[in-house]
């Protein structure tokens, strides 16, 4: 076994212990090469030199899968580094505990967090359904499920994860693949599999942590939800049994299905059903009493239409007005809910999140509460939806707290920058920028694609280098890089600015020479660092923040022109 200080792959420090399970022991590791901290997973080999292969060819295929993807729910796996007989797995860390964890220490959880969980797991599963071919998680259960210190959840172990409709047959030492409780039927039978296979799996984790017991095998068996613990709602009762019904046919048809009735399950609960016959009645009432002529299903469209308008065009008035922040967001939320196609109040929370300088994780949670429910209603209109996603995206990009940043008094701490956040501001940003990137007729198509893919070069550049397929990945890069200091040029955003300038001169430090080799010349290289010393040094800065961060981009603009001379330092100053 590994010690603390230990060298791993020679360039992976181990620093503590995070975690321990029956074959693995799970460290914090500092990357000595890019001071970047991962999670690494050390695993010891059986002696059985059979058992030993089907280990390492399943950490193989779950690594190659994984590097498929693009979500921020799914942490990635980077490097695997055998050593002695010992196997690490290098991958993105994940600060948090997972729900199997959570629900032994603290018992059955309350229902509006499992529902909040559950909507945020089924936007990853619905990721994964929609890729192509679609892929199958297969694996759904607490202890697969990290929560993270601000309510965000991360799925983690896709070592059985499948194509979907692939037979789920046993593993070579005769495993079933999937975990007694929370395996669908079909999948212990071996059947055919599909998205409705993790719709199962859902299912059973929300049973488990709603009522802290594990799932029987056999789906008939499990008491209904209020039989064990009758103070939750008759909605939520009802959507878990869908989720678990034994026929595929029977279940919710898709994740995205589930999510849809995850943010309205309340509305199966008893009380709530009798409020709305209530007022359906006495609405009913008052158009009889008004001596409505029209026809009465067209009367009621009419005046369920008006009805939104008036409300919609009021809770916009009032978030606008408000001088209470809280209040003007409550009031975008609710005017969303009202017409949720209709991108102004997901622009106003935009705008209300960009004014102190740091997108939280609270209004990450609420932004996405509030978008989710919408996602069909929104893409419907792809020119405004390529518009929202490309702001959501530069919102994430530029003004995403990955660390809950404080400032010395404790506050919030606004702009805060740096390359440590760089890198997980750009991963959330990815999927906004493809979306965008992805509408033909939006008018910032093209700089939303550069956004992209250089935020995909980010994120595939260490596994890359790793297994030496980065060459000519690097003169693309740059072309975008440029693309970017030419767009923020014209920008009067100070936090825009800075941090297009410090991207420039850290790619130009680490990769000099890579953008040698893929064929760029010197005077382009230092080019594009004159630009971005010059951008950072025309900026005003107006908080701590934006001055430290000018003071980095003054520090590197010298370190960058060094690296370019260095990586030149062998040929003749005609050939750069």
């Amino acid at each position: 076994m590994a010690d603390e200080s230990d060298v791993v792959g020679g360039r992976y420090q181990l620093l503590s212990v995070v975690g321990r399970g029956g074959m693995s022991t799970v460290w914090l590791a500092m990357d000595e090469t890019l001071g970047k901290q991962w999670a690494v997973k050390e695993i010891r080999l059986s002696d059985d030199p059979a058992a030993r292969e089907m280990v390492a060819e399943s950490l193989v295929s779950e690594a190659n899968l994984i590097k498929q993807l693009d979500h921020a729910a799914i942490p990635r796996i980077v490097d695997l580094v055998d050593e002695g007989g010992i196997l690490y797995v290098v991958m993105d860390y994940v600060e948090g505990r997972t729900l199997e964890s959570l629900l032994a220490e603290e018992g059955p959880q309350d229902e509006d967090d499992v529902a909040d969980w559950a909507v945020q797991l089924c936007d990853v599963l619905d990721y994964l359904h929609q890729r192509t071919p679609p892929i199958v998680y297969c694996d759904m259960k607490p202890s697969n499920v990290m929560l993270r210190p601000d309510g965000t959840m991360r799925l983690i172990d896709f070592g059985i994860a499948r194509e979907e409709h692939a037979a789920h047959k046993a593993e070579r030492d005769g495993r079933h693949l999937g975990t007694r409780g929370y395996a669908s039927p079909e999948q212990c039978r071996g059947a055919d599999i599909d998205r409705r296979t993790d719709v199962y799996g859902l299912g059973a984790t929300m049973y488990a942590l709603l009522t802290g017991d594990r799932p029987s095998a056999e789906a008939e068996r499990n008491a209904a939800l209020r039989q064990l613990r009758p103070e939750l709602s008759l909605g939520m009762e009802s959507l878990v049994s869908k989720a678990m019904e034994p026929n595929p046919a029977e279940r919710f048809q898709s994740a995205a299905e589930m999510a849809y009735a995850l943010e309205r399950y309340k509305v199966d609960d008893d009380l709530h059903r009798r409020g709305l016959q209530r007022r359906w009645h006495a609405f009913m009432g008052t158009v009889i009493a008004a001596g409505v002529c029209l026809a009465v299903g067209i009367g009621c469209m009419v005046a369920r239409n008006v009805a939104l308008s008036s409300d919609f065009d009021y809770w916009m008035q009032v978030a606008r007005q408000s001088v209470d922040q809280d209040d003007s967001r409550a009031a975008y939320v609710r005017a969303a809910s009202i017409l949720p196609g209709d991108i102004r109040p997901y622009e106003g929370l935009l705008s209300l999140y960009r004014q102190d300088g740091v997108f939280s994780a609270d209004e990450e949670l609420q932004f996405e509460q509030t978008v989710t429910p919408a996602l069909s209603e929104l893409r419907a209109d792809s020119r405004t939806w390529g518009s929202l996603s490309y702001d959501v995206g530069k919102l994430y990009w530029y003004y995403y707290d990955v660390s809950g940043g404080k400032d010395a008094s404790g506050g919030a701490a606004p702009g805060s920058f740096g390359a440590g956040q760089s890198y997980s501001r750009m991963r959330a940003a990815s999927s906004w920028m493809h979306s965008a990137a992805e509408v033909p007729d939006f008018e910032n198509r093209g700089l939303a694609a550069a956004y992209a893919e250089i935020a995909d070069f980010e994120m595939d550049v260490v596994p890359n280098i790793t297994e030496g397929t980065d060459a000519g990945l690097y003169a693309p890069h740059f072309q975008k890089l440029s693309d970017l200091m030419w767009s923020v040029g014209s920008s009067d955003n100070a936090v825009v600015r800075l941090d297009a300038s410090n991207l420039v001169l850290d790619s130009l430090r680490a990769y000099a020479r890579k953008f040698r080799a893929d064929g760029i010349a010197e005077g382009q290289l230092q080019g594009l660092a004159d630009d971005a010393g010059r951008l950072a040094a025309s900026v005003d800065v107006s908080s701590d923040a934006e001055d430290a961060e000018k003071a980095r981009a003054q520090r590197n603009y010298p370190l960058a022109t060094q690296a370019i001379s260095d990586s030149f330092v062998d040929v003749g100053r005609d050939e750069g």
